[in-house]
């Protein structure tokens, strides 16, 4: 199971708790004690905020990054976005000048139909839309010259503007076709520059990724392995709270338990006593009894001595035995209570093979030494408080995923529990369990890298460490 930062605070404040619960026994000592600590908590609470911001700012200036990469980035999709639109401007530019010189071509052939005839003519008549000396001798009159001057006219303008017609078609045809060269080799350019382009976004892009994964990666540390002081301190105090809780709990029952003995002591001596009575009560009355027994005896002896002859052998009456005084049943011994099971003081929190032992670790996970065992098993397997105490602190998040403590006193020393990574809880802070009672289930919440129950003893309160046991306890050696 991985630990993290935010364990390591915890021990930082934690640790020097765990000897103080295992020590103090009276309470006063215990609140003295738990002020000193408090201070030096609130020396430590200030080297650990400045540790926040320091990391704050680191996030902060990463952030920062990927921001200034988001803009650039946004400069660049809406360059390329840009260039993309120009691009397909032009190529429907090119689509429209094709058109365009599609309609000049057949401009041009109805053009060129349209002056075949008259170009025939024109080069019969040396170049002239008309043969002029056929226009005057053929005449009849003035006024028919004029007319047909006049029409002569018209039909040479009309043939110049036919030629002038056809010669801007051509004219048109070459500039669009020019155009469409043009836009062809502006095209390329831009093609050429939205290839640039993407592949400078696509750039930005991996680097954009890069910084992000990181600030993720930062941020996720931050946010779920680095605890706050108050959150630490909350943790202590649950602590103090839960273990001052557990204790109390058990002075009650030892103070219920002695209460039970004194009272069966009690019940015992008076019996003895009754018993006592009893049998000296019985024995004054066979004493008695014996003593009228005799009484009359002698009495029945004399008569018979009275009534005798004078002169006759005298004989002795056997005297009646008296009868030994019955001595008093001796009391029956209290029943003895069930010694203890003679395993340790902890019972397995949960059914399912060992898959990760106490000790050092590879520190592929985050750290050099596990400081519990890891139960495998399927989702949902129930798990139960490996002692009686009270519940410390149950709740989810951070590297523990969901998770429970619970403070014990046992034999007059305290011992911390935790069982991590679960699906679901069944405890809250500051209730007390009975060892069995089912607490949670198993799950893979947290840095979990599958199904299993990670389970810690800690000697004291709770503490820490990536590299060495701190103040924990192998747990196969405490069941």
């Amino acid at each position: 199971m991985k630990k993290t930062f935010a364990s390591l605070i915890v021990s930082a404040l934690v640790l020097s708790s765990a000897p103080h619960f295992a020590a103090a026994d009276d309470l006063s000592e215990q609140k003295a004690k738990n002020e000193q600590q408090q201070q030096d908590n609130a020396k430590k609470q200030k080297n650990l905020e400045s540790s926040v911001n320091q990391e704050g700012k680191k996030i902060s200036k990463t952030q920062q990054e990927v921001n200034r990469l988001d803009e650039a980035l946004n400069e660049k999709i809406f360059a390329v976005e840009t260039k993309d639109r120009q691009i397909k401007a032009t190529e429907r530019e090119i689509v429209e000048l094709g058109k365009e010189i599609e309609k000049y071509k057949a401009k041009l052939k109805r053009q060129e139909k349209l002056l075949g005839d008259r170009l025939r003519v024109m080069q019969e008549n040396d170049g002239n839309s008309i043969k002029w000396e056929e226009v005057i001798f053929g005449a009849k009159n003035v006024g028919d010259l004029v007319s047909r001057v006049m029409a002569g006219k018209s039909i040479s303008k009309q043939d110049d503007k036919m030629i002038t017609d056809y010669q801007n078609t051509q004219k048109q045809l070459a500039d669009t076709q020019q155009k469409v060269k043009e836009k062809k080799a502006q095209l390329v350019v831009e093609k050429k520059e939205l290839k640039r382009q993407q592949a400078d976004l696509e750039s930005q892009l991996k680097e954009r990724n890069k910084r992000l994964k990181e600030l993720r990666k930062k941020k996720e540390k931050f946010e779920t392995q680095l605890m706050d002081a108050k959150e630490v301190q909350q943790i202590l105090i649950a602590q103090e709270k839960a273990i001052a809780a557990e204790k109390a709990a058990r002075e009650r029952e030892a103070r219920i338990e002695k209460e039970r003995q004194a009272q069966a002591a009690r019940e015992a001596k008076a019996r003895a006593e009754a018993e006592a009575a009893q049998a000296a009560a019985q024995k004054e009355a066979e004493q008695q009894a014996a003593k009228e027994a005799a009484a009359q005896q002698a009495a029945q002896e004399k008569a018979a001595q009275s009534a005798k002859p004078s002169g006759s052998t005298k004989q002795s009456a056997p005297k009646p035995s008296t009868p030994a005084p019955t001595a008093p049943a001796p009391s029956a011994p209290a029943t003895p209570k069930p010694s203890p099971s003679s395993g340790g003081l902890f019972i397995h929190p949960t059914a399912g093979a060992v898959t990760q032992g106490y000790g050092s670790a590879g520190g592929e996970n985050g750290y050099t030494f596990h400081n519990g065992i890891d139960f495998g098993g399927p989702v949902g397997t129930p798990i139960v408080a490996a002692a009686t105490g009270t519940v410390i602190t149950a709740s989810g998040g951070g590297p523990y995923g969901n998770h429970i403590m619970i403070a014990h006193q046992l034999n007059g020393k305290t011992y911390t529990t935790v069982y991590a990574h679960m699906s679901s809880l069944n405890a809250s802070a500051g209730q007390r369990v009975s060892q069995g009672q089912q607490i949670g289930t198993r799950g893979s919440t947290g840095n979990s890298t599958g199904p299993h129950l990670h389970f810690e003893i800690h000697v004291g309160g709770y503490s820490y460490s990536a590299t060495g046991p701190a103040n924990s306890v192998n747990p196969m050696t405490m069941f």
